[in-house]
């Protein structure tokens, strides 16, 4: 499972310099929550232009070019928003969440080395001394997850503890260690983070999900099956679910019901590839509509629906782009 998180932040300071830019600084700065509107509002062309507008006036104003890099990334097209990032922090290195921002966009594309190393900028430069504490717990996890896909689990357990340290009922934690522990087949741990997870949100189904495989992992069937049955319930086709529910009711000796299951996993698993397929390709090539249509369907299929939005957002502005 691939994680992402987003920030709010804004920078505090003042990003222009000198008395012509105090005197237009009003009038700019309407302009730029108009364009924040009109992303909002889907108008993302339109916001577009009138950042290119508000940066040909003051090219040296980093405000825009972190707006510009929120609405490329929003529409799959992270070529186009890591320069939008980069821009930022030329003209302003210590603008809060940038490098922050740089990180997701190379930790989307699986470059995690990078993705450390900008999130270790965003929690050491001068900026570190505005950060509020859910950011800097939401960037040290970042890089947490990280650390999993490098096949460095020790490192990325010392990152999750430091985030449960900041904030001992830290949820996004918990599920991430629950995780951790499950893919080492440290089971007995495992349930202790993830009944703390679910504790902590219990209508999360990834923290469901996981509970319930970890029940099914330590032979505790019915637990197991009344979990799954909850994610099942709420997102039929949750990659995994159907495979354990299935072996947690032949385990228990209904072999009928848990051959149901087991009966939809290929189908299923055929999803998820499909998924995949499309996945890529949108990332090899953002500006192919059809793609992203495509993508779009196959996560209404998963009942992935604020995948789907964002699909089809993409494909919205892939047409146009088309169009022009």
């Amino acid at each position: 499972m691939t994680y992402s998180c987003q920030s709010d932040s804004r920078s505090k300071k003042n990003t222009g310099s000198g008395t012509s830019f105090d005197n237009r600084r009003s009038a700019l700065m309407l302009d730029l929550i108009r364009a924040e509107e009109m992303f909002a509002a889907g108008k993302l062309h339109q916001a577009l232009g009138l950042i290119d507008e508000l940066v040909s006036k003051k090219p040296q104003w980093a405000d825009p070019y972190l707006l510009k890099g929120n609405i490329y990334t929003a529409v799959g097209q992270h070529d186009q928003a890591r320069s939008a990032y980069e821009k930022l922090v030329r003209i302003d290195p210590d603008y809060l969440s940038a490098w922050f921002k740089l990180g997701n966009n190379v930790y989307r594309k699986k470059q995690y080395r990078q993705a450390i190393n900008f999130y270790n900028q965003e929690l050491t430069g001068q900026q570190a001394i505005t950060l509020q504490s859910k950011d800097k717990q939401i960037t040290i996890m970042q890089i947490g997850r990280c650390y999993m896909p490098l096949g460095k689990a020790d490192s990325a357990l010392i990152i999750y503890n430091k985030c449960i340290t900041i904030d001992s009922l830290y949820n996004e934690a918990m599920g991430d260690v629950a995780r951790l522990h499950i893919d080492n087949g440290d089971y007995i741990t495992a349930v202790e983070f993830a009944k703390k997870a679910v504790a902590l949100d219990e209508n999360n189904i990834d923290y469901q999900y996981s509970l319930g495989t970890v029940f099914l992992k330590t032979n505790q069937y019915k637990q197991a099956i009344s979990y799954l049955q909850a994610v099942a319930d709420q997102r039929p086709f949750y990659e995994g679910v159907y495979y354990n529910l299935g072996q947690a009711f032949i385990r228990l000796g209904n072999n009928n019901i848990g051959s149901q299951y087991l009966s939809k996993v290929d189908s299923i698993q055929t999803l998820y590839s499909g998924l995949e397929n499309l996945k890529l390709a949108v990332d090899r090539n953002p500006d192919n509509q059809i793609k992203w249509l495509e993508l779009a369907k196959a996560y209404e299929s998963a009942g992935m629906k604020t995948e789907a939005g964002q699909a089809r957002l993409a494909a919205q502005f892939t047409g146009t782009l088309k169009n022009k």
